[in-house]
């Protein structure tokens, strides 16, 4: 007993980056915990408002968790650490620690989440962060401040889409955002007209005066940033029926998510939230309209997501323009419609 405890190792990790970083990073931490269950894993958030909206999920993958301005008074054996030469997290974070922490790192490998997440068999279960008591807590009210009641889900056909149009940062060959725009517009009303359907929408809609009437607090909860909805969010709209459709406000990673996983079915372009939603496994994700830099990516990696291992999704997700038509097309032939 005693040679047990004095081996057991306090690991640190600081989860960083986008909240679909974080994400990724957190499951990736609860694969490794189910091999050793030994040590223990001390997280340090580089950002409050990540921590804030993370706690909307179950964070039992670690056994204290902190911000990273508090690594020098917090004792670690070592650091186990995600994608440790990202620039921000490089500059902000472990280039001003003190030496001796900084040696308590593996500078040299970039360990990757996404290597853990695909030897994950999705076939037969889940990988998911679930909602906490706060984020149970939270969840009506994201419901309300959204404008959507919840007993749609079951009554009408309920679609969900994700806009991440990726204008830089090496997005190369995607199709034009106008052509992007019309087409889905093309889409979703065929959709509506032909089955009845209700578009939840992310990511589009963007007012600078929507989430200021909305109460500090909530915001607080949801560890809102308003610079990140800026720069995430379009401000144009698809030409569909006001009636027929609702913009998400962008007010609550964790619980958005659980509303869009809701739907019957999910069209969305690549992001941490759509990476998300897919590894979830409730609600069919096809991917649309992704840059095919993204797809390399994935092919690369070896990640399955978006069913990318499959021949007919592979060539869907790589090959195929995403028309109306084709959409449609591929839904039916999946059986993935009324």
């Amino acid at each position: 007993m005693f040679r047990e405890e004095t081996n057991k190792k306090r690991i640190g990790t600081i989860i960083h980056g986008a909240l679909g970083d974080c994400y990724e990073q957190l499951c990736a931490i609860r694969k490794l915990r189910q091999r050793d269950q030994t040590n223990s894993w001390v997280g340090f958030f580089a950002v409050k408002e990540r921590l804030d909206a993370m706690r909307h999920f179950k964070l039992d993958m670690l056994d204290e968790i902190h911000l990273a301005e508090e690594i020098s008074v917090i004792n670690v054996d070592y650091f186990y650490q995600f994608q440790v030469k990202d620039c921000e997290l490089k500059s902000e974070v472990i280039d001003v620690l003190p030496d001796s922490i900084k040696s308590k790192f593996d500078l040299k490998h970039n360990k990757k989440p996404w290597s853990f997440i695909r030897l994950h068999d999705f076939r037969h279960s889940v990988l998911e962060l679930e909602l906490s008591d706060a984020g149970k807590d939270y969840l009506p009210i994201c419901f309300k401040e959204n404008g959507i009641d919840p007993a749609i889900f079951g009554r009408d056909l309920t679609i969900g889409y994700l806009w991440r149009y990726r204008s830089s940062g090496g997005a190369y060959f995607q199709h034009p955002k106008d052509w992007i725009m019309r087409t889905k517009s093309e889409l979703f009303r065929r959709l509506i007209d032909e089955h009845g359907a209700r578009i939840l929408i992310c990511g589009m809609n963007k007012d600078a005066g929507t989430n200021e009437a909305i109460p500090e607090d909530i915001l607080t909860r949801a560890g809102f940033v308003k610079g990140e909805y800026m720069s995430k969010f379009a401000e144009a709209r698809l030409d569909l029926p006001q009636d027929r459709c609702t913009y998400l406000k962008g007010i609550g990673y964790a619980a958005e998510m659980e509303i869009m996983s809701r739907c019957d079915l999910l069209l969305m372009m690549p992001s941490g939230f759509s990476e998300a939603l897919w590894m979830k496994q409730k609600a069919p994700v096809v991917l649309i309209d992704p840059p095919p830099d993204y797809m390399l990516r994935l092919a690369w990696n070896r990640m399955p997501l978006f069913n990318n291992n499959n021949p007919r999704y592979f060539y869907h997700n790589n090959f195929v323009k995403h028309s109306e038509r084709n959409v449609i097309k591929f839904l039916k032939q999946r059986k993935l419609l009324p």
